[in-house]
């Protein structure tokens, strides 16, 4: 059997903000949107994988602490997004693997880290 992401979720206190958030960062589109009583939907196209971003009226804000809530993607142009992000005043962390894979992280507006990883060709 071969597995991959279909989607990730996560929740948002401002669905326009992380939508508008996600566009401007990673260049995403919305593939869909929907409402399911009180809980407003934003798939966001990753290619064929999706980031959810899901809004509940009443629900706290921010994400709970810690490092664990993350999602991760791959990018050819590492130097390109990385300019991007630092031309929007993010606050990156940057991480070399052994392998030399470079590694970006930061966080959306409600404090989810987003990791970022150079596609390097096989060696």
């Amino acid at each position: 059997m071969r597995a991959s992401i279909d989607h990730v979720g996560l929740h948002v206190s401002n669905l326009e903000k992380a939508v508008d958030f996600y566009r401007q960062t990673l260049g995403l589109k919305i593939h869909k949107r929907m409402r399911v009583g009180e809980v407003e939907i934003a798939f966001l196209d990753l290619n064929g994988t999706y980031l959810e971003l899901v809004q509940r009226p009443g629900s706290p804000e921010g994400t709970p602490p810690g490092r664990w809530s993350h999602f991760a993607v791959y990018v050819d142009e590492f130097d390109e997004l990385v300019s991007r992000l630092e031309g929007l005043g993010l606050e990156l962390r940057r991480v070399k693997l052994p392998d030399g894979t470079r590694i970006v992280f930061f966080k959306d507006p409600d404090g989810h880290d987003i990791e970022v990883l150079e596609r390097r060709v096989a060696q």
